[in-house]
């Protein structure tokens, strides 16, 4: 994104702030860490100035990134503030429609939507729209804001950011790891990111049951079509008798692109609403799974998209194989 882009985006968005006192920020369904991260900062951030502020998700806060969160003004779906916000912050969301009950139950008609996003399937439903597809992550959006305005970063926001950060590019190891990125990452471990709590609690902390859940996923994985594509799966049943919530296993999802000459890895796991599969699906060597899950009203980017389809696990298994075989088909 050119600089006079982002700085317009930022006067906008800083304008916004200045001009309003009541603000609601929230991310998408099943949040990960760079959703949470980029909600905690702003939040941070904006209770710095002054303003008042609420975090609001539908989903749990996985396990790992519970040590980020501020002791008070979160909420999770039912439980909702009082008060009505004027502008509402949507981060890491490429529909508003990612944000699932708070779209209905909490953003008022006339508020002011900010959406601060790096899909590249973003549909730019916001009045504001700071979408940039060339950051790492949503949180690298939210660290050029942060400059842009002059505000003061502090510990808690910059290891809010750090963790927005080494989630998204996988700890450093994604194609999405640009110098930009790295850079980053460095400002932030010198505004105080707190490097060895982040690296404990979320790569460090597993619990006994997630490790044998890991275990039980292993004993699923299949090579398909040529060994091009890699693929696991995760049921209600195996979820239950583990004793592990499914917003716990998002990690998941890489392991079937670690194994070596996979093109494709793809989770499936079973949704709370019966007979419907979430597919998480990774690549390399320049497969496109965006284009996958977009046929099936997905998105995401190029190498980490993800969709949601109806049927069993095995049945949703052989509808995306079959997309994945025209597709690499068609690529060689």
């Amino acid at each position: 994104m050119q600089d006079s882009n982002r700085k317009k985006y930022s006067k906008d968005i800083y304008d916004s702030i200045k001009r309003n006192d009541h603000f609601l920020i929230t991310t998408h369904i099943r949040s990960d860490g760079d959703g949470i991260g980029a909600e905690v900062a702003l939040y941070h951030t904006l209770r710095n100035m002054g303003k008042s502020v609420h975090i609001v998700n539908d989903s749990l806060i996985p396990r790992v990134f519970k040590f980020l969160i501020p002791d008070k003004g979160v909420y999770i779906y039912p439980q909702l503030p009082s008060e009505r916000a004027s502008v509402v912050f949507t981060l890491d969301c490429p529909t508003l429609d990612r944000v699932g009950r708070v779209r209905e139950v909490v953003i008022p008609e006339d508020a002011l939507i900010i959406n601060i996003d790096h899909h590249i399937s973003n549909e730019y439903f916001g009045k504001i729209n700071w979408v940039d597809a060339d950051m790492c992550s949503t949180g690298e959006i939210v660290v050029s804001l942060l400059r842009e305005m002059n505000t003061d970063i502090t510990p808690d926001i910059a290891t809010a950011l750090y963790v927005a950060i080494m989630t998204d590019t996988g700890r450093f190891t994604h194609a999405n790891t640009t110098s930009s990125a790295l850079s980053t990452a460095a400002f932030l471990i010198d505004h105080g990111a707190r490097h060895g709590e982040i690296s404990r609690n979320v790569y460090r902390a597993n619990s006994f049951n997630l490790v044998r859940l890991h275990a039980q996923v292993l004993n699923t994985v299949q090579l398909h079509l040529g060994n091009r594509v890699a693929t696991i799966w995760l049921t209600k049943d195996m979820l239950e008798k583990a004793g592990v919530d499914a917003i716990d296993a998002q990690e998941f999802a890489d392991i079937p692109i670690s194994i070596d000459g996979v093109s494709v890895g793809m989770l499936l796991r079973d949704l709370r609403e019966p007979n419907w599969v979430k597919v998480s699906l990774r690549s390399r060597n320049g497969f496109d799974v965006n284009t996958i899950a977009k046929k099936f009203g997905g998105g995401g980017h190029t190498y980490a998209a993800g969709c949601e389809i109806q049927g069993s696990v095995a049945e949703v298994q052989q509808i995306i194989l079959k997309e994945l075989e025209e597709a690499l088909v068609s690529k060689k």
